[in-house]
């Protein structure tokens, strides 16, 4: 009945709904956790490197599962992988809020990330089978979903964990979770690819112990900067170095490797996913911290906090909307160098907005932080959208796949940008201190990385 009701031209409009709305879900969960970092830190009496494992945790096993869902996607169906996906995501979501200490939190986020990283490539698959004419313009507009949960997520969590405990931001999962699946199942059409191929699960296995160690690595440095001079601390690192190796040579001799390494003797494919690698220290790692960096450097209430988020948001969508208007026009080159000059203005100025005064008048801290939040995040929605499509034009006949590995490094950039963040953070006594510091460095990074856009594919359309 509902296949008749929302059938005809109308169909793939309907279908693009049900999978913003499950990559809205997980961009919200997402946002509400940077959110709740404080409290959830106070109230499971945890210490700031072990917390930050909450993000890191959800972006360890995105960036390993990201890839590979792409290419599940691709080959057992779209259908399918989505409503495993959700369902796994929903059930965890439950188990984290029945968390008594922050390593069950941590063990159920890993579980959590891994229905959550099918979202990404399985909807973007989707939308580009339904939208093959204007497929640049319907994966631009896509992107602009997630800065919309970035709205919604930090304004209702900010409203939530002051009136409710922390538990709170993951039962909210349930019900969504629970729609998403009923439209998925009743309304897309049964999946006619099962092309079903053996998965690199040594090489992902790798990969996500190279990880670990590094993790572990920063983690215990930062927890007690003694550790440094420990062997067993060093070893960890010598580990990961030597998985990371036989990650590489395991990719090399695998039928099926979840990373093609003839890729990476591609000049643009390295530099787009460098480009993507910072993109994901400073979205998914720096930006994440601002919620704490309101609370440790302003005093700023849950909500206020979150706020800052939702000003990112807000910027964001507006910007990859335009962007993605104009990408035919304007091509990929232009968009990203002015993404990125922006943000980096803007980085810049978090490290001076300590109670600002312009032009005679005192500027209040949560509107100064809201206005520059909000122009970062004008850069993001500008950077976004051309960064997605240069990315697909390496390989447009898999566009899931390819989705899967931009994923991966921009989840690793936010892997190691969390992960340095919380070591810096562990050298400051005044925390607002350090995180002028990091504001410093990201700045200096980001202006670095601009004349690399000069290697992206062009991307202009001529006019018809």
């Amino acid at each position: 009945m509902l296949k008749a009701i929302f059938g005809g031209q109308n169909r793939k409009y309907v279908i693009f709904s049900i999978t913003a709305l499950a990559l809205l879900m997980s961009s919200a969960n997402s946002t509400i956790v940077a959110t709740a970092l404080p409290t959830i830190q106070h109230s499971l009496k945890a210490d700031l490197s072990w917390t930050a494992w909450i993000i890191t945790a959800y972006q360890l096993m995105t960036l390993i599962m990201l890839p590979v869902m792409g290419r599940i996607s691709d080959q057992w169906g779209r259908k399918r992988v989505l409503i495993v996906c959700v369902a796994i995501f929903t059930t965890s979501s439950f188990l984290c809020a029945l968390s008594t200490n922050i390593y069950m939190l941590i063990l159920f986020r890993f579980l959590q990330a891994l229905g959550g990283s099918g979202f990404m490539p399985t909807s973007m698959g989707i939308v580009g089978d339904y939208f093959k004419e204007n497929r640049a313009r319907a994966i631009g507009l896509f992107t602009t979903i997630f800065p919309l949960g970035g709205i919604i997520g930090p304004a209702f969590g900010g409203l939530i964990l002051d009136f409710a405990s922390w538990q709170a931001i993951f039962l909210i999962n349930i019900p969504a979770g629970l729609m998403v699946l009923a439209m998925t199942y009743l309304l897309l059409e049964p999946d006619t690819r099962v092309n079903r191929t053996r998965l690199d699960i040594t090489g992902i296995s790798f990969l996500a112990a190279t990880m670990l160690c590094l993790m572990f690595f920063l983690t215990r440095i930062s927890e007690n900067p003694l550790s440094a001079y420990s062997w067993l601390t060093w070893a960890i690192l010598l580990a990961g170095a030597l998985l990371l190796w036989a990650f590489l040579r395991w990719e090399n001799m695998s039928a099926s490797p979840v990373l093609e390494l003839t890729l990476l003797k591609n000049r643009t494919f390295i530099i787009i996913n460098g480009l993507n690698l910072l993109y994901g220290a400073c979205v998914f790692g720096l930006m994440a911290f601002i919620p704490y960096y309101g609370r440790v450097a302003y005093g700023l209430s849950n909500l206020a906090s979150g706020g800052m988020l939702t000003a990112r948001a807000l910027g964001m969508m507006v910007m990859s909307v335009l962007t993605s208007m104009l990408l035919n026009r304007l091509g990929y080159r232009i968009p990203m160098a002015v993404g990125f000059l922006v943000l980096a203005v803007s980085v810049l100025a978090l490290s001076f907005s300590q109670h600002p005064v312009i032009l005679g008048l005192a500027i209040p801290d949560f509107w100064w932080l809201a206005l520059v939040i909000f122009i970062s995040g004008m850069g993001v929605g500008m950077a976004s959208p051309s960064s997605n499509n240069a990315a697909i034009e390496l390989m447009p006949d898999k566009i899931a796949e390819i989705s899967g590995l931009r994923g991966m490094f921009r989840q690793a950039g936010g892997v190691i940008g969390t992960s340095l963040i919380v070591l810096v953070l562990s050298r400051f006594q005044d925390k607002a201190e350090g995180f002028h510091v990091i504001f410093g460095a990201m700045f200096i990074i980001l202006i670095a990385a601009v004349p690399l856009i000069r290697e992206v594919p062009n991307g202009r359309r001529k006019a018809a």
